[in-house]
């Protein structure tokens, strides 16, 4: 994705394999070392030019082979994000962090100019979001929009990306399609732009 700038602030620390020395076992286990978040971390500056691809996260194979879904988490800074999550979408506004459960497909966007939030603060086109995940892992694209139960349900997509990114929508489109995600509350916005009720 030539048009994306990752901007990766810790590589994230790796699982390590640890030996038992018991004189009755020589079991191998995995030990995570760090913080309880420990993949990578970075950030992204997004316009509504970039439109991230529908995708899942999965793990770096274990010991024995098994892969996880991984956990993520967003810090949406300095603007309106909008998320699909599941298929749907979510207009987020600056400050919220927003935890995207594993195996959830998801995709990413700058919500368009001229969409009007509680607080009177309008968006611009453009945010800055921080990201982190659970463990080390890599970007899955998928047109299924519905939670993989496990990493084993992912099927690869092969296609066009251009054809699971996220939709470039306009700010009439955001408030007829999109749900606010506010506090703790998740309004409708209203028809009228500039508008929201709960």
């Amino acid at each position: 994705m030539p048009w994306l700038e990752m901007h990766e602030l810790d590589a994230g620390v790796p699982t390590v394999q640890l030996q038992s020395s018991q004189e009755q076992s020589t079991e191998t286990t995995s030990q995570t070392l760090g913080k309880a978040f420990h993949g990578q971390l970075g950030f992204i500056g997004f316009t509504t030019a970039v439109r991230l691809p529908r995708h899942v996260h999965i793990g770096s194979p274990s010991s024995e082979g098994k892969r996880s879904l991984v956990t993520e988490r967003i810090l949406v800074l300095n603007g309106v994000a909008l998320v699909e999550l599941n298929g749907e979408v979510y207009v987020i506004p600056d400050g919220a962090l927003v935890t995207i459960g594993p195996g959830v497909p998801h995709t990413w966007t700058a919500c368009p100019a001229g969409v009007l939030l509680p607080d009177g603060y309008r968006s611009t086109g453009r945010f800055l979001m921080v990201y982190q995940y659970a463990e080390q892992t890599a970007f899955f694209p998928t047109d299924c929009t519905e939670t993989l139960a496990s990493a084993e349900q992912y099927v690869e997509y092969k296609g066009d990306l251009d054809a699971i990114r996220f939709p470039q929508l306009s700010a009439d489109e955001v408030i007829s399609k999109g749900k606010l995600v506010y506090g703790k509350e998740v309004l409708v916005l209203a028809k009228r732009r500039g508008d929201t009720t709960g």
